[in-house]
């Protein structure tokens, strides 16, 4: 197997970032993007980067995506959709093809948290481990744009 590191959500902020940071560490060969759009597939390439095609609801190209992928990030889906049943696709897909290792960005305490969006953590930190994959879970902290996201109508009601 390949040595692929594939990092799924690759044309978002936190995508782009780990991305770059990766093209710091390790050869441009290893790293893979993952993006749902030919322009963006484009993109990517004309950095020297390879990029596949595959979407979180197409489990026909997810696999075709993880071909050769020793290690996979899996940055939640930000379509609030069926996004457990996105986050699955992409997991069975990576253990059909032999992944290595998952690292899956989740929340802090996504089994207890009050948080609305917990639930779609926890579901999937619940559906990794049951796939036997090997994995980490980056729970992350709320990211200060979300609270700032909020900061107007905190403000209006008196909740600041």
């Amino acid at each position: 197997m390949s040595d692929l590191i594939l990092v799924t959500g690759a044309t978002g902020q936190l995508g782009r970032r780990v991305i770059a940071h990766l093209k710091s560490r390790v050869p441009a060969e290893r790293i893979v993007a993952l993006v749902r759009r030919p322009e963006d597939k484009a993109d990517f390439e004309a950095q020297g980067l390879s990029a596949r095609l595959g979407d979180y609801r197409d489990p026909a190209s997810l696999a075709a995506a993880m071909e050769g992928v020793s290690r996979l990030l899996l940055i939640s889906s930000s379509d609030f959709e069926d996004r457990v049943g996105q986050h699955r696709n992409v997991i069975d897909a990576a253990r059909a093809a032999g992944v290595g290792f998952v690292a899956y960005t989740s929340i802090l305490d996504a089994q207890a948290s009050p948080a609305w969006l917990a639930a779609d953590h926890a579901a999937t930190e619940r559906a990794l481990t049951d796939s036997g994959l090997p994995h980490a879970l980056l729970r992350n902290g709320w990211y200060t744009e979300n609270l700032l996201m909020t900061l107007p109508q905190d403000i209006e009601s008196g909740q600041h």
